[in-house]
């Protein structure tokens, strides 16, 4: 793995209560998150879903369920008070396809505002696949073409190239629409194929990458996911073929399946499964995709994504996740950055931003009892609401930082996630690992003293060059640490100073 992305410098923010607060009001569920603060990759600080089915009688009736209005307007008179207790500096809401397409759907705004004081902005379908696709880039800046969001009355793809959204369409193929057309085999396949082929975005050919958004889409790559017996749970940044996703469809679609709800889906997720399954068919005959991979960032990332400033886009997720991280949990913040200048030279295999993070993240659990530090760190990479990474790298992270510590194999070996990773990528971990624990120890993951006491590496040697006034810091500990290290990057390890 190489990258020639330079790591950005770091600028930090002071990140101050600046909560940010998206309703999603959709067709099957309304959803109130707040971000804990306007930034490029901030965490959820409150996150609640209430089913209401907006969209159920939509297709039948062309209205919204009385019913349904019901639990929408009481869910968001609770999320309307919460917004206040909760100190949110700003609330946006968002109503999509029920809601645009019912016709009571701006009378049901109007009443909205007027019991909460909720302002509704009832988006396009075309907007609704741009906040999707804004999403998908909150969540990593490198994704390239084409994302389908689906929903429960309406399914939306986007373009994306160059970190831009470029086009937008929108299809009637969410399944709570699709159960009430009555269609079923292959007159539903043919359905959807209608609506995909005429509907496609410009600039669309085959073979590009697919990023699935939505509920219904991650309930989907759960059931691929754990079929596959994938030693990973994380959805995001989960990528499969379309081989697999094709089986899983025809598994779907059988009418020969167990309960869905086994394989951890909820109540509506497995009852739509199938309808969702035909609907993958046919983009998959369309649109040929090379790889499909799913994105927890959707609609509500993209909303917050539009508040930013052009700069704090530019951010990266992955990187200020773990500089927010170890503000908070390490015993002396700025040291990741000067861990970072330190081994950058000598862990050239490593992608800039990897390099990073894992600095920024080297310290975050010092508080775990010693002999779980370093499961402690493997959880950290794989268990935290990180974005912005692949899963390779994501594992790659896991097994450098549970190498920070000591009894690093064994926590690894423990941990299935880590036979995603080929051999030449689990050593290059390991190195950086080893690299990383020497310096923390060294230093005692305290800035200032690792600058004056250069690392370098070439084709023959690992050399730790300590000036004389820092003589004392090469005890036998250090040697020791600095073998190991020079081992795993396949070298020789050469100590200067410290009475060599």
């Amino acid at each position: 793995m190489t990258d020639t992305t330079p790591a950005a410098q770091p600028s930090p923010r002071d990140v101050t209560i600046d909560r940010f607060g998206v309703i999603d009001i959709g067709s099957n569920s309304v959803r109130f998150v707040i971000f804990d603060s306007a930034m490029r990759s901030p965490a959820y600080f409150f996150n609640e879903k209430v089913y209401c089915g907006l969209g159920g009688d939509i297709e039948t009736t062309g209205a919204l369920p009385p019913e349904g209005k019901a639990r929408a307007l009481a869910t968001l008179r609770r999320f309307a008070l919460l917004t206040k207790a909760l100190a949110v500096r700003e609330v946006v809401t968002v109503a999509t396809a029920a809601m645009r397409d019912a016709s009571d759907g701006a009378e049901f705004a109007k009443q909205i505002e007027d019991e909460t004081g909720l302002r509704v902005r009832v988006i396009s379908g075309r907007e609704e696949g741009r906040f999707a696709a804004l999403g998908v880039l909150m969540g990593d800046r490198r994704t390239e073409g084409i994302v389908v969001d689906i929903g429960g009355a309406s399914m939306e793809l986007a373009l994306v190239q160059a970190g831009a959204v470029r086009h937008c369409t929108t299809t009637p193929l969410g399944p709570l629409r699709l159960m009430e057309t009555g269609k079923t085999g292959k007159d539903l396949d043919d359905l959807a194929a209608s609506h995909i082929n005429d509907n496609l975005p410009d600039g669309i050919r085959p073979g590009l990458s697919m990023t699935l958004v939505g509920g219904g889409w991650r309930a989907f790559a759960t059931l691929v996911m754990k079929r596959a017996k994938y030693p990973l749970t994380v959805l995001h940044g989960y990528h499969f073929t379309t081989e697999q996703a094709l089986e899983t469809c025809d598994w779907l679609t059988s009418g020969d399946i167990p309960d869905l709800t086994s394989f951890g889906l909820s109540r509506t997720r497995a009852d739509s499964a199938p309808w969702t399954a035909h609907v993958m068919r046919a983009l998959i005959a369309q649109l040929q995709p090379s790889i499909i991979g799913v994105s927890s960032c959707g609609l509500r990332e993209g909303v917050l994504y539009e508040s930013l400033t052009p700069a704090m886009r530019g951010d990266d997720p992955l990187t200020q996740t773990a500089r927010v991280m170890e503000r908070i949990g390490a015993r002396f913040p700025g040291f990741g950055d000067e861990l970072n200048a330190w081994i950058t030279t000598v862990l050239p295999e490593i992608p800039a931003r990897l390099r990073l993070a894992a600095s920024l993240l080297a310290d975050v659990n010092w508080r775990v009892h010693p002999d779980y530090r370093a499961l402690a760190c493997f959880t950290t990479a794989t268990q935290s609401s990180l974005v912005g990474l692949t899963h390779t790298e994501r594992m790659m992270l896991a097994v450098a930082l549970s190498y920070r510590y000591k009894d690093a194999k064994n926590a690894v070996e423990q941990q299935e996630g880590s036979t995603i990773l080929t051999e030449d990528e689990r050593r290059i971990a390991e190195g950086m690992g080893r690299v990383i624990r020497l310096g923390a120890m060294l230093s005692g993951a305290t800035p200032q003293l690792l600058r004056r006491c250069p690392l370098d590496r070439n084709d023959t040697h690992l050399t730790l060059t300590l000036p004389d006034d820092l003589e004392s810091l090469g005890t036998d500990t250090v040697r020791r640490r600095l073998s190991s290290a020079a081992s795993s990057l396949g070298v020789e390890a050469r100590l200067v100073g410290g009475g060599e």
